[in-house]
């Protein structure tokens, strides 16, 4: 009987529960982009052959604030393959040579892209090969003995005017890096500094505060020192002899040396007036005949002619010289730094 009723009562429960379903994963987050985002999108647009949209994604990755060198060039490479795709020859020529200013050995991807993309590439380069590209240097500093008072820096050259300012770091011995944003007057730019020696390094912005080139480095900073005596000191920009000014010393050195040599001939030329009055006073003449007389007066004559000609040239080559000492050179568009890329010279002088 109570193996019945145990029998019963185990069919009247209620069936085992089934375990409750284990909780779903969290889905892992994507990590966010490196880079502009806009210009990703731009990258996926053109892969898509969609490049109308592309060349508007690339405008918003163009006024990103603060993209770096590497994504600055990507930007003009993409804005010039995409202008050249949509037979815009001039707007293509335009970003490849504003590409080719910064960087003129930047190559394209054949592999990549079609004939008819490159070429306004190639002939952005043609155009751009007998001039310099941006130059970005460090200017003499301005120092005293004991005392670096500024830091110094200056473009050199800007061919298409990209520069815009300057992002200065400036360290004094173990202290914390101190920023400043200048912008470029004629030019060059400065920070303070205010110490016995310094390390800095800096970037040249353009528009929006894209990276066009930078000199030194945080891991590699350029450091000054302060001259130690007066000979040494440096109390302002140094002597700039780049740009017309070598071309203005040889015309100036062309100019003295015209000069003596016409010296030497108005000499030769003023030589003959004592003789030319003890002719007159003799009566009759008959040291000398009347063609070597006139032989004489003759040569004088040439030798003043040429006295006067060179004296003029001299003047000519010295007024040359002086306009071209303080005149700037014509800043041509397309500049290369040299063979071989953006060229960064970090000038010290003391």
């Amino acid at each position: 009987m109570w193996a019945a009723l145990v029998a019963l009562g185990l069919a009247a429960a209620p069936p085992p529960r089934a375990p409750p379903p284990a909780a779903p994963a969290p889905v892992p987050v994507a990590p966010v982009p490196a880079g502009n985002p806009s210009l990703l999108k731009a990258e996926k647009l053109l892969d898509d052959l969609d490049y109308e949209g592309a060349a508007l994604a690339l405008l918003q990755a163009s006024k990103t604030p603060r993209n770096d060198r590497k994504t600055v060039l990507r930007i003009f490479e993409l804005q010039g393959v995409i202008a050249a795709s949509l037979d815009q020859k001039s707007s293509a020529l335009n970003f490849f040579r504003q590409l080719l200013a910064l960087d003129p050995d930047y190559k394209l991807n054949e592999s990549t892209y079609s004939a008819e993309q490159r070429a306004p590439f190639n002939e952005a380069k043609a155009s751009l090969a007998g001039s310099g590209p941006l130059r970005f240097e460090v200017a003499p500093a301005r120092a005293k003995p004991g005392l670096v008072e500024m830091v110094v820096v200056k473009v050199a050259a800007d061919p298409l005017t990209q520069a815009r300012k300057v992002h200065f770091w400036l360290r004094i011995g173990d202290a914390p890096w101190k920023e400043s944003v200048v912008p470029l007057v004629d030019g060059r730019a400065s920070a303070p500094a205010g110490a016995p020696a310094v390390s800095f390094w800096a970037e040249l912005w353009g528009e929006a505060d894209g990276q066009l080139a930078v000199v030194g480095s945080k891991e590699k900073p350029i450091v000054l020192k302060a001259p130690v005596g007066a000979d040494s000191m440096v109390s302002g920009p140094g002597l700039d002899l780049g740009g017309n000014r070598p071309l203005a010393i040889t015309l100036a050195g062309c100019g003295v040396v015209a000069a003596a040599i016409g010296t030497f001939f108005g000499l030769q030329a003023a030589a003959i007036n004592p003789q030319l009055e003890a002719w007159r006073l003799q009566r009759p003449v008959t040291a000398v005949s009347q063609v070597q007389a006139q032989h004489l007066v003759d040569q004088a004559n040439t030798n003043a002619i040429i006295a006067d000609s060179l004296f003029a040239g001299a003047a000519v080559l010295g007024a040359t010289g002086t306009v071209l000492w303080f005149v700037e050179p014509e800043k041509t568009p397309g500049t290369s730094p040299g063979a071989g890329g953006l060229r960064v010279q970090v000038q010290v002088r003391f």
